[in-house]
C-alpha cells in the first residue's frame, strides 16, 4: 500500500504527509478506499487526484448507518482542503443543507476552518468531523417507494347479473304447457332462474331472433354454454335437446321440448301476465362453474340416431305487422386494462432519476447564469472605468509627447554644443586655473597662501603632540606664521570689498 501511494502521490507537493494522512486516515477508517482517478472542477480542469471513498458509518437516533462518500486530496494538500462528496446509492436521495448542496458536495465548519488555517488539519480529523456532523444531521434520506398499482376489478359474469329490468311486453297469445318430462337422467339442483344480459323469460320466447352478420338467416337459438355434458346428463339415447327453438315465420310460439328427466320441484314456475293461460314451468340453468364459455350460436353435442338441424330461411319481415322487438342496450364496455406494476415503477424510477438529474442541472444552469450576469454587470460598469481611463491614457500620452519634443530638442542643443567644443579643441591648463584679470589672479593667490599656512600650522601641532619639536620652538614657529596668515587675510578681504563676489571665503 506505501509503495502504490508513494507511486500515485508523485505530482503531489508534498508527497510524504499525503501518506501519512491518507495511511492514518485508512486506519482509523477501514471500510475506506484509496484510488487514483481523473476529477473535473466546476471551471472544466481535470487532475488526475487521490481520493478515499467508501462508507462512513454514523449513528443518528440509536441506529448506525453507512454514509458513501468520496475525498479527493488536491496537488497542494494539505494548504488547501480536500474536496469532499456525499455519493448516494439509487435508493438514496441528498437531502441539501447549509453544508451539503444538491451535488453532494460538503461544506462543513472544519473545511472553513481548514480554509483559515490549514496548519493544524488532517484528513483523518477531517473524516470525524464529517461523521460528527452527519451523526447530527444525516445527508442522505431513502427514496420514497412508489405506490402499489390498485388491482382492477375484474369483469362481473353475465351469468350472476341480476334480473333487473322488468320484463318486456309479449304476446297475447298463450303459450302451450310444456311436455311431461321423464325420469330417466338425474335431476339437477335447484337454482332460481337467471335470465342472461337482464332480459326476461317472455324475451328469450317472444322477441324474434337475432341476426348473423353476413350470413343467411338460419333457426334462431338462444345462448347455450357449449361445453361436454357427459358425466352431467345421461346418454343413453334421452339426450337433453335444444331447450328453446323460435321461429319468425310460426303462428304461435312453441314451447321447448325437454327430453331431460327433472323432478317437478327443480322447475321454476314463470306466470305470464295478461294470459289465462297456465302457468310455464322453466328448467333452471346449470350453475355457471359447470359452464364458463358462453357462446350465442353454440350447439350442443348431436346424439347419434338424430338427424342433423335443418337450416331454415326466414321470409322477409313485413314492416307493417310485424312486431319488433325490443330495443337491446348498448353493451357495456369492457374494463380498462390495469397498468403493469412493473412498468409502473419502471416509470416512477425514471421519473424519479429525470428529476434528480433535473434538480442538478437547474442548479448548475442556476450557478452559470448568476455567473453570467455577474460578469454582464461588471461588464456594464466598467465599461465608463475603461473610457476614463483611456481618456487618461490619451492625456499621458499626450503629455508623453510633449516631453519626448522637449527632449529631443536639448538633446539636439547638446549635440550642437559639443560638436562647437570639438571644433575649439582641449583648453590650456593655465587657462583653466588662472583668472582673467590681476586682481583675480592675486586673490587665488592669496587664498592658496592661506590654506598652505593652516596646513602647515596643524603639523606643527600634530609634531608636539608627537614630541618631535619642542614648545619653545612650537610657539616661535607659530607666530611667524600667524602673523604673515593674518596680513594675507586682511589683503583677502580687502580685494573682496572691493570686487563683489557671489560667495564668500570659509574663513570670513
Amino acid at each position: 500500500m506505501d509503495r502504490w501511494l508513494r507511486e500515485q502521490t508523485v505530482a503531489y507537493e508534498t508527497r510524504d504527509r499525503v501518506c501519512l494522512d491518507v495511511e492514518a486516515a485508512l486506519v482509523r477508517f477501514p471500510a475506506l478506499r484509496p484510488k487514483s482517478d481523473v476529477y473535473t472542477y466546476d471551471d472544466g480542469r481535470t487532475q488526475l487526484l487521490l481520493c478515499l471513498h467508501g462508507l462512513l458509518q454514523i449513528t443518528f437516533k440509536g441506529s448506525s448507518y453507512n454514509i458513501p462518500i468520496a475525498v479527493w486530496l488536491t496537488r497542494d494538500y494539505p494548504r488547501s482542503p480536500p474536496i469532499s462528496y456525499v455519493v448516494p446509492t439509487p435508493v438514496l436521495l441528498i437531502r441539501p443543507s447549509k453544508y451539503v448542496d444538491l451535488n453532494g458536495r460538503c461544506s462543513i465548519d472544519y473545511i472553513h476552518d481548514w480554509i483559515r488555517k490549514p496548519e493544524p488539519c488532517n484528513l483523518a480529523a477531517l473524516l470525524q468531523a464529517m461523521q460528527d456532523h452527519f451523526s447530527h444531521t444525516p445527508p442522505l434520506y431513502a427514496k420514497p417507494k412508489p405506490p402499489s398499482p390498485r388491482p382492477a376489478p375484474q369483469p362481473q359474469s353475465p351469468l350472476s347479473l341480476p334480473l333487473s329490468r322488468p320484463q318486456s311486453r309479449h304476446d297475447d297469445r298463450p303459450a302451450l304447457p310444456p311436455k311431461p318430462v321423464s325420469s330417466k337422467t338425474p335431476a339437477l339442483p335447484s337454482r332460481p332462474i337467471a335470465t342472461p344480459l337482464g332480459y326476461s323469460q317472455t324475451d328469450l320466447y317472444n322477441r324474434p331472433p337475432p341476426q348473423l352478420p353476413q350470413q343467411p338467416r338460419v333457426l334462431a337459438r338462444p345462448p347455450q354454454y357449449q361445453k361436454s355434458t357427459q358425466g352431467l346428463y345421461a346418454t343413453d339415447g334421452n339426450t337433453l335437446r335444444s331447450p328453446i327453438e323460435h321461429s319468425r315465420d310460426s303462428s304461435s310460439p312453441t314451447t321447448p321440448n325437454y327430453r331431460a328427466s327433472m323432478p317437478p320441484d327443480a322447475l321454476t314456475t314463470i306466470p305470464f301476465p295478461g294470459s289465462q293461460s297456465p302457468p310455464t314451468h322453466v328448467r333452471p340453468p346449470v350453475p355457471p362453474s359447470a359452464f364458463p364459455q358462453h357462446t350465442p350460436h353454440a350447439t350442443r353435442p348431436r346424439p347419434r340416431g338424430f338427424p342433423p338441424p335443418v337450416t331454415q330461411h326466414n321470409p322477409s319481415p313485413n314492416l307493417l305487422e310485424d312486431e319488433f322487438p325490443a330495443q337491446q342496450p348498448p353493451p357495456a364496455p369492457a374494463p380498462p386494462r390495469p397498468p403493469n406494476p412493473e412498468l409502473l415503477q419502471l416509470h416512477a424510477q425514471v421519473h424519479d432519476k429525470i428529476r434528480s438529474e433535473f434538480s442538478s442541472l437547474s442548479q448548475l444552469i442556476r450557478l452559470e447564469a448568476d455567473r453570467l450576469r455577474a460578469q454582464q454587470t461588471d461588464l456594464l460598469t466598467g465599461e465608463p472605468a475603461i473610457r476614463d481611463e483611456m481618456a487618461r491614457l490619451e492625456a499621458v500620452r499626450d503629455v508623453c509627447r510633449n516631453v519626448a519634443a522637449r527632449l529631443g530638442s536639448t538633446v539636439e542643443q547638446a549635440d550642437r554644443n559639443l560638436a562647437e567644443l570639438r571644433r575649439k579643441g582641449d583648453p590650456e591648463v593655465d587657462e583653466l586655473v588662472c583668472s582673467t584679470t590681476i586682481v583675480h589672479n592675486q586673490l587665488i593667490n592669496l587664498v592658496a597662501e592661506d590654506n598652505a599656512i593652516e596646513d602647515t600650522i596643524y603639523h606643527l601641532h600634530r609634531a608636539l603632540n608627537t614630541g618631535r619639536i619642542d614648545l619653545e620652538r612650537f610657539l616661535r614657529t607659530t607666530r611667524v606664521l600667524a602673523e604673515e596668515q593674518f596680513m594675507k587675510r586682511a589683503l583677502i578681504d580687502k580685494i573682496q570689498e572691493g570686487i563683489p563676489m557671489g560667495m564668500s571665503l570659509p574663513y570670513s
